[in-house]
């Protein structure tokens, strides 16, 4: 049973339903309960209610346009919707708009609503916390003096906390910065997070992705070109450094630019000044140059492929961004803040328990963040329950078997002949965290107590030893 916690709401216009309600769950939840639209809202303006549970069909507002208004006004709270019929377009709609979380059909199940109301009311305390969490931020970002919502930075307080740091000092500045890092680690979001704190803030923030284009097409992007200037250019054209004008140009992927690229860019940081394509007039741009890479910058130096007075002139502030794997600890709110994103999208309030947080925090995520974000997405569109377990998340790149490992025989029932006593006992745990996991249907938590050992150290041993995952039941 549910603590007493954030009051619910149930909205109706049939006085029996209502009484039927508070009948059936008084004694469980904290109830309020309205008998029109107009009701609602006005207990909603008067206190704070976590889950809103509403019919559809009600004169003068329909439970659908309630929810809308709610949605408005009090984001923070849960909306259901219980449905005597079935209006699957309109419904439909109002969950892709994020008006409705949930919904319920009647004549319902005391049971089902119970769950529907104890997952909805978590998820109202979650969304809370976090709210409050980014006031804290945002109270912190005023206190230092910073323009941006450092709440928006998941790990700023975490694996992030120097590099948000670095990045506020740097902001101060108008030097050229360099932002290093694996693809998927959140180059852009520092970029941007430096150009919000810095005095251009307010001014334009262009960006420009530099890989995979000709050096025509990046020449004409970066500098714009002029009536004529090639097959196709009709009109003149501006780039996106005057496009940037008084504010920040962010160059992504700078290492990817060929050397004639580089000889332009060189020489627009020393001068200040641009050419478009097919001009002959200098035009001179004051805009701070921001630019990223995901390659050794330095080892291309020494290869001769990118120049190293560029190189100069970019670093003159240098910031490197953690790959996940090296800020675990910022993998719960990431997911939980992708969870937040993109479960009212598709009306589903889902759940994760520790034992799937310590997978997720064991893998080595080589697309980083953005493989996070992915995996998220995926297992809420395609998984049907609200509780999400680790078969529900497709890791595209499975982690090596590391070399601790041991040799295994032909049939896999034992070590291979010759294996050291160091490898026989190892053999000997494997197959004991195999039995224990599948006389646990596959349940960690179970399945570590049951050996034994911490939940954190059989995930661990679970990936050294490569142990498939063990299907639940």
């Amino acid at each position: 049973m549910t603590p007493r916690g954030l009051p619910v709401l149930f909205v109706d216009d049939e006085p029996g339903n209502l009484e039927l309600f508070k009948l059936g769950f008084e004694r469980e939840f904290e109830l309020r309960t309205a008998a029109s639209g107009a009701d609602a809202l006005a207990i909603l303006a008067s206190e704070d209610i976590g889950v809103i549970l509403t019919d559809e069909r009600m004169p003068r507002m329909t439970g659908i346009d309630l929810l809308a208004r709610a949605a408005e006004d009090w984001p923070h709270t849960v909306r259901v919707i219980v449905s005597a019929y079935s209006d699957s377009q309109r419904l439909l709609q109002a969950i892709n708009r994020g008006h409705v979380h949930e919904y319920i059909v009647k004549p319902w199940d005391k049971s089902e609503l119970a769950r529907c109301i104890e997952r909805s009311l978590k998820f109202a305390a979650r969304m809370r916390s976090q709210a409050e969490q980014a006031n804290m931020g945002e109270v912190h970002a005023r206190e230092i003096g910073e323009k941006y919502d450092t709440a928006h930075v998941i790990g700023a307080h975490g694996g992030l906390k120097k590099v948000v740091s670095d990045a506020r000092l740097a902001a101060r500045t108008d030097a050229a910065l360099l932002i290093t890092g694996e693809t998927g680690t959140g180059k852009e979001l520092i970029a941007r997070l430096v150009h919000e704190a810095s005095p251009r803030a307010g001014r334009p923030f262009v960006c420009v992705n530099c890989a995979g284009l000709a050096d025509g097409v990046l020449e004409s992007e970066l500098f714009g070109h002029e009536q004529g200037a090639f097959t196709g250019a009709l009109r003149q054209r501006k780039g996106r450094f005057e496009l940037a004008a008084s504010g920040t140009i962010f160059l992504d992927e700078i290492g990817d630019v060929s050397p004639r690229v580089q000889v332009t860019l060189l020489r627009v940081l020393q001068e200040k000044t641009i050419e478009r394509v097919g001009g002959s007039s200098p035009i001179r741009v004051d805009v701070r140059v921001l630019a990223a890479t995901h390659r050794d910058l330095l080892r291309l130096v020494s290869e001769g492929k990118f120049r190293q007075d560029l190189y100069y002139r970019l670093a003159v502030v240098l910031l490197r961004v953690p790959p996940l794997r090296e800020r675990r600890a910022d993998v719960r709110p990431l997911v939980q803040q992708f969870l937040r994103t993109y479960g009212p999208r598709i009306g589903k309030l889902a759940t994760l328990d520790d034992e799937v947080y310590d997978y997720l925090e064991a893998y080595h995520w080589p697309g980083n963040v953005r493989e996070l974000e992915n995996m998220v997405q995926r297992a809420l569109a395609m998984t049907e329950g609200s509780e999400l377990t680790v078969e529900d998340f497709a890791f595209d790149v499975e982690e090596p078997v590391t070399a601790t490992a041991s040799p295994r025989s032909v049939d896999g029932a034992g070590p291979a002949e010759g294996a050291s006593l160091q490898d026989d006992l190892r053999e000997q745990e494997r197959r004991r965290i195999v039995d224990g996991l599948d006389a646990c249907g596959g349940n960690q938590t179970r399945a570590a107590k049951l050996l034994g050992m911490p939940r954190r150290t059989l995930v661990d041993k679970v990936r050294t030893y490569g142990i498939a995952r063990r299907p639940k039941r």
